[in-house]
């Protein structure tokens, strides 16, 4: 199985030439990091003419066994089984011929995309103008057919956001659904706190309660995700916004997102977009729309058929990384509403609303948006090489801070060592003088009174002889503290106490 290649049989004839070797037939223009995928290496045909990669190869490590040869084979089968306009083109998969002895590489091959749906919000937002409904009616009905053919393959996309929805260059929506290429709900993205996602309602409870695998109906959910989708996709305004991700668990604001529905009023929308909007964002899972309602709702079929196949073209761009999206957030202002081209609508006759669909005007608009693609495509290569340049830049700079990282961990370490033996030099000296003051007080003479026996035992007696009283002498030395202080009080009240009773005796003996 090392050497063998697995191509997708799908209705499309395939890319690649099963009679050649693949290495004779790609040409590798280095990796990239892009959101929700991960890092993937860039392809592209030899015999195309363009050199902007057209092909995305995902490289997986698999522990070598018989079991997991047949997994990859399930995995092959399942991914040329997925299908459809509105999906990602799966063009097959391959072993590395430099197989280890533990591991397998296997190597999968998918349709390169660049752009998403929140390259058409910033677009639009950069030139401070709304996008057209009938783009909006024909971008809901693309994602809801890829969601309705996985549902039938018993698949769900789980994290349906506008930075997920991705594009073609025909500017057709291709939805990448979990296996391969992508591998994270958005729930598991949130619970590892790893990114963000439109969740559901029943998913934030379901983060309250840490559940790992959560109960939850899958449709209900995407619906709800594709709901704040199309608020974004209204007001060019991140739904991320409506939910508190510092929180724990994350929280969900209702009242922002009704503020965002009446925003999408104020800014001329239907209310049939509204309005199925609205039932897409239902907070009770039971009274939400599923979504085949969605697909087979009065409100998009009569208004996706009297929208044009295509999309507007957009000015040449392509998928932006953080920085850019800085750029353009620092950017903004204030948002001008097309009030205008609606007066415009109403002045012009019926029979003048048939002008859109002059094959001339499609005719101009196809040559418009070829000669935006020959200048993306300049563009686009540019600016890629110049973001590879940059990623390149950004690793070297990553090393050198995780060697300066290393080295102040070693030196706080040093700096500990020290700060230790330092506290068992303090802890020695307070044990040292801890017995100092032991010894101190053990040799310290309290003060007496010097008396004889004999002079003891006339004063018991009153036989005291006439002779000078011997004098009294403290014993020395003396220290003058508090304790100290209290004992030569004490005795100066013996020595008082012992002359009185001296006097008495003698004045008794007198008499």
């Amino acid at each position: 199985m090392g050497n063998q290649v697995y191509f997708a049989k799908t209705i499309d004839a395939s890319i690649f030439n099963q009679q050649a070797p693949l290495n004779a037939q790609i040409q590798h223009l280095g990796g990239q990091f892009y959101q929700h995928i991960e890092r993937v290496e860039l392809y592209k045909l030899k015999n195309e003419v363009t050199k902007f990669p057209t092909i995305f190869e995902k490289r997986i490590a698999n522990s070598t066994s018989a079991e997991q040869e047949g997994k990859l084979l399930n995995l092959h089968n399942q991914a040329q089984s997925l299908y459809h306009p509105n999906l990602i083109k799966y063009y097959g998969f391959c072993i590395d011929p430099q197989i280890t002895t533990n591991l397998i590489i296997s190597k999968w091959y998918y349709q390169a995309l660049y752009k998403t749906s929140k390259n058409i919000c910033a677009h639009h937002f950069q030139y401070k103008s709304l996008i057209p409904e009938n783009n909006l009616w024909k971008l809901l009905y693309q994602i809801v057919q890829g969601l309705q053919f996985l549902e039938s393959k018993q698949f769900w996309h789980l994290q349906i956001q506008p930075d997920a929805i991705y594009l073609d260059d025909n500017m057709q929506v291709r939805l990448i659904p979990m296996g391969v290429l992508r591998m994270m709900s958005g729930y598991s993205l949130v619970l590892n706190k790893q990114g963000q996602a439109l969740l559901s309602p029943e998913l934030i409870e379901q983060l309250r309660l840490k559940n790992i695998n959560p109960v939850h109906d899958p449709s209900k959910s995407d619906v709800f995700s594709l709901g704040m989708t199309m608020l974004e996709l209204m007001t060019l305004k991140s739904s991320f916004d409506c939910y508190s991700f510092d929180s724990n668990p994350p929280q969900l604001h209702d009242q922002t997102i009704e503020e965002r529905l009446q925003e999408s009023i104020m800014n001329g929308y239907s209310e049939d977009l509204i309005r199925l909007t609205k039932n897409m964002l239902h907070r009770d899972m039971n009274y939400r729309i599923g979504i085949r309602d969605v697909l087979n709702s009065k409100e998009l079929n009569q208004n996706q058929h009297n929208q044009s196949d295509h999309f507007f073209p957009l000015k040449p761009t392509i998928n932006m990384n953080p920085r850019q999206q800085n750029v353009i957030q620092q950017e903004q202002k204030p948002l001008i509403q097309p009030s205008i081209p609606a007066i415009v609508e109403q002045q012009i006759p019926p029979q003048n609303h048939t002008a859109c669909f002059n094959p001339h005007l499609q005719q101009d608009s196809i040559s418009h948006f070829q000669q935006s693609y020959s200048f993306r495509e300049k563009t686009d290569e540019e600016l890629l090489l110049r973001e590879q340049q940059i990623n390149r830049q950004l690793e070297q700079q990553l090393k050198q801070q995780q060697i300066l990282l290393q080295q102040q961990y070693q030196q706080q370490q040093k700096q500990q060592q020290i700060i230790e033996e330092q506290q068992r030099q303090i802890f020695s000296l307070q044990q040292q003088i801890k017995q100092i003051a032991n010894q101190l007080e053990e040799s310290q003479i309290k003060p007496t009174e010097i008396l004889s026996s004999q002079n003891q035992q006339d004063n018991l007696n009153y036989q005291i002889n006439l002779l000078p009283t011997p004098p009294i002498t403290y014993a020395s030395p003396i220290k003058h503290t508090l304790n100290d202080f209290t004992e030569n009080i004490e005795i100066q009240n013996r020595v008082n106490q012992v002359l009185a009773q001296s006097r008495q005796a003698l004045s008794r003996y007198q008499n």
